[in-house]
Formats: C-alpha cells, sequence, structure tokens
C-alpha cells in the first residue's frame, strides 16, 4: 500500500476520448487563451514597469498549463486507429504551430521582455536563466532581424517549414510498407516476433511480410542472422517515406 500522501494523485489522468471537433476547438482555445494572455500583458504592462513577475513568469506558466493538451491534442495522429482523428490531431498542430510562430515574433512583448531582461533584477538562478532563454528566443525566432520585408520572409519560412515537418509526420504515421521475407531469411529473430508477422498468399506463399513498425524493426535489425536481410531492413526503413 502507498503512503497516504501518494494515494490520491495531484491530478486526474489525461482521457482520450476525443473528437475531431472537440481537437480542432481545444486547439482554437489554446491559440486563444495564450492570445488572451499577451493581449493583455502588452496592454498593461510598460517597458518601464516590466519585472520578470509581471511579464516573463504568467507566459511560462501558461505555456506550461497547455503544454499537456498539446501533446495530447497532438498523440491521435500517432496512435488512433480512426484516420479522421489522426486527420483532426494533424490540422490542430498545424494550427498551434501557426499561431505560436506568430506569438514568438510579437514585437511588443519582445520589447517588454528585453526591459525586463535590462532592469538586472535579483532573480534566483532558475528565474534567471528562464529570463535569458526567453529573451534569446525571441531573437533567435526572427527579431534579430529589422522588421521589414526580411522578417516577413523569416516568418513565411518558418510557417512552411511547420506545415512541411507536419506533413511529414502525417505521412510517416501513415505509412504501411513492409517487405516478404523467407523463414530461412528472417533466421535469429526471434519466434515470438517471427509468429506475428503476416503470412504470404499467392506469389509470396511461404514467405512472411516484415513491417517497419518498431515491434518488427528493433528485433529484426538486432537478432537476423544474415547480413543481407539486416541492410535491405536497414536501408528501406530509411527511405520508407521518401
Amino acid at each position: 500500500m502507498a503512503p497516504s500522501q501518494y494515494q490520491k494523485p495531484p491530478q486526474a489522468p489525461p482521457s482520450f476520448t476525443a473528437t475531431p471537433t472537440s481537437l480542432i476547438d481545444d486547439a482554437k482555445s489554446i491559440c486563444d487563451t495564450t492570445r488572451s494572455l499577451l493581449d493583455k500583458i502588452a496592454a498593461e504592462v510598460t517597458p518601464e514597469t516590466a519585472t520578470f513577475t509581471n511579464v516573463v513568469l504568467p507566459i511560462a506558466q501558461d505555456e506550461n498549463a497547455a503544454g499537456l493538451q498539446n501533446r495530447i491534442i497532438g498523440f491521435y495522429q500517432a496512435v488512433s486507429g480512426d484516420p479522421k482523428l489522426r486527420d483532426a490531431s494533424s490540422k490542430a498542430e498545424e494550427m498551434m504551430d501557426a499561431f505560436q510562430i506568430e506569438a514568438s515574433m510579437r514585437d511588443d512583448i519582445f520589447k517588454l521582455v528585453d526591459a525586463a531582461f535590462q532592469k538586472k533584477e535579483d532573480l534566483d538562478p532558475e528565474s534567471q536563466r528562464l529570463l535569458e532563454r526567453e529573451r534569446k528566443s525571441y531573437i533567435t525566432n526572427g527579431l534579430g532581424i529589422p522588421a521589414g520585408p526580411e522578417r516577413e520572409r523569416y516568418k513565411e519560412i518558418r510557417k512552411r517549414l511547420s506545415q512541411i515537418q507536419i506533413e511529414f509526420q502525417k505521412n510517416l504515421n501513415e505509412e504501411n510498407g513492409g517487405i516478404w521475407f523467407t523463414r530461412k531469411e528472417l533466421e535469429g529473430v526471434p519466434s515470438d516476433v517471427v509468429e506475428g508477422f503476416e503470412k504470404g498468399t499467392g506469389e509470396n506463399e511461404g514467405k512472411l511480410r516484415f513491417t517497419f513498425k518498431y515491434p518488427d524493426l528493433f528485433p529484426t535489425l538486432k537478432f537476423a542472422v544474415d547480413a543481407k536481410v539486416r541492410q535491405k531492413v536497414f536501408m528501406e526503413n530509411e527511405n520508407k517515406v521518401s
């Protein structure tokens, strides 16, 4: 029996009961909450009054609160058996990434973060590091580039890269390729792994279908006796969505 202080968790475990509509709505809600916070900070704080506590800390707390939701929303595209949920998860992630790019390039917020940094407050080491990293992130995310066409071009490049990354991840998640091997070729691979392979029919009669899913991939790469089989598995896995 666990000690009494550990018998009740500090928070309920995440539930996975989303629908395609709820995933999109949740993504919009996360973006709207963060946007409202940034607008509030920009409206109420000036460079003269900016401090770690009234600028950086609430942003970090909002990021932390949204972190769990973000990961759950993105998790569906990797594990859900429903293609509509997977598509909605990808779309929601694309929305959140696009918003994050906009938020990370808000000049009004950067000016407040920079003002707080320049004040050299007596902060504990953890807070000081967070302040420094927050300021640096705005610079590396494009605000080190003078306002104008170059900055806008940089923003468009970031958005396009984000879209490509999400599209690639979606293709990777949906990948369903495989290789037909004979039992002889799979010599050395544990029998419980091999027995889980699809059995061939027709032109593949007597063969077993290896897939690139991890439960097939890792044991085959590790235990297959035939070096040519291991090489083929490795090369085709590396090129599976090319």
